[in-house]
């Protein structure tokens, strides 16, 4: 479990009497952890889902969500090269989208 981040907060309003075995200040350490039996954690869909050691126990859990942005500088907003990587990213997101939101 990842100290001070969201799904430690998350985990502790679901189960408050839960014992945790380990944590951790890294994704990969979890990951890790999670690898070698120590237990079960929360972990983002898009290194959890790529590995086939891993089973998935519990479906995306709202509360664990993000939101992207993609930002630029306002002047640069309608620069070329800019628009066109901006508008790539908007055309390709609907096939990212199941790997980014589980």
């Amino acid at each position: 479990m990842l100290i001070n981040h969201r799904a430690a907060k998350w985990l502790a309003a679901i189960a408050p009497g839960a014992n945790i075995a380990a944590r951790n200040n890294s994704v990969l350490g979890v990951l890790h952890a999670v690898k070698s039996g120590i237990g079960i954690a929360p972990l983002p869909t898009t290194i959890a889902d790529m590995d086939d050691d891993l089973v998935r126990i519990l479906p995306p859990v709202p509360e664990l969500t993000r939101g992207w942005y993609l930002l630029t500088h306002p002047e640069l907003r309608q620069t070329p090269r800019i628009r066109a990587f901006f508008d790539f990213v908007v055309e390709k997101l609907d096939m990212v989208r199941p790997i980014l939101m589980g």
